[in-house]
């Protein structure tokens, strides 16, 4: 059941090619989340207690934070120490995902491309994230990009609550799991960078995350800016979330020692920038399978 406090529907009013763009429902615990993060904030209070208001949520904290991965002598129990351990942008991945996970009700028929595109926002998420720090830019960007990335994903899920068997057939239809923009277009007049910054503002999500969402759809013409290295961040990201649920999305990843000898020969800036974003790639991969529980 979705949180009570959730933002509602609003009255949709506006048509694009035939379609009337309506929103679902945003979790509560996601517009939380969203809020602390773009405020800037560094004290984990308000995240911890986003969690131990959310008995699904604390469940999975503490099945994560005690999991092999943590490799920790002792079991935690509390849920401050767990966010504390965990950190603040596994927690909020985690948050993000259960908020989806609310969602399933309402796609049930749907629950594998619902799957995938959960998996899409973390993997952007965390990718845009990796990436900006690996360029060292501002913190409280970089702290903002796991979140910005995950509701640029969510464009899809409002694709899928539009017309979900209209989506779920042009995702069959194409070579990789989910559609590309270009099909999305074409079949509604819309495509999910458009319509993440719509839904965002639907939703009353912080300006920043709007604004940078914004960027993320149409980047070409903004200054340089560490908004728009988020946007197109996020925007990478997107595009390799897609190539991160074919299952040769590993192998496409050379990270052999003939490969890093050949770009290490080109001795070029955008050959550093590609082996750069292979290896925050690869650590989304990873970490979107390992954070996720459906």
């Amino acid at each position: 059941m979705l949180a009570s406090s959730a933002h509602q529907l609003r009255t949709p009013s506006v048509q694009k090619q035939g379609l009337t763009l309506t929103f679902p429902t945003l979790p509560s615990t996601i517009s939380k989340v969203e809020e602390f993060i773009a405020s800037g904030q560094t004290d984990p209070d308000p995240l911890i207690d986003i969690v131990e208001h959310d008995p699904s949520v604390s469940l999975n904290v503490l099945r994560r934070v005690n999991s092999p991965y943590h490799g920790l002598r002792r079991e935690v129990e509390s849920i401050d120490r767990a966010v504390r351990l965990l950190g603040f942008v596994e927690v909020s991945s985690i948050v993000m995902i259960e908020g989806v996970e609310e969602l399933r009700e309402h796609f049930d028929t749907h629950s594998a491309l619902l799957r995938q595109i959960a998996h899409s926002a973390v993997f952007t998420g965390r990718f845009a994230q990796g990436l900006m720090k690996a360029l060292d830019v501002e913190e409280d960007w970089t702290r903002l990009a796991f979140s910005a990335g995950f509701i640029h994903a969510m464009g899809r899920l409002v694709l899928l609550h539009i017309q979900p068997d209209r989506y779920a057939t042009l995702a069959e239809a194409g070579t990789m799991p989910l559609p590309d923009t270009e099909a999305e277009a074409h079949a509604f007049g819309e495509n999910y960078r458009t319509l993440a910054p719509q839904a965002a503002d639907h939703w009353e999500l912080p300006e920043r995350v709007c604004s940078v969402l914004q960027i993320a759809a149409s980047p070409a013409d903004e200054p340089e800016s560490p908004s728009k290295m988020l946007g197109v961040s996020i925007r990478n990201g997107g595009d390799l979330a897609r190539r991160d649920l074919d299952e040769n999305f590993a192998a496409s990843l050379d990270t052999s020692e003939d490969a890093e000898n050949s770009e290490a020969s080109e001795d070029s800036s955008v050959s550093r920038i590609d082996d750069l974003m292979m290896t925050v790639a690869q650590d989304a991969s990873t970490y979107a399978s390992e954070v996720g529980h459906f």
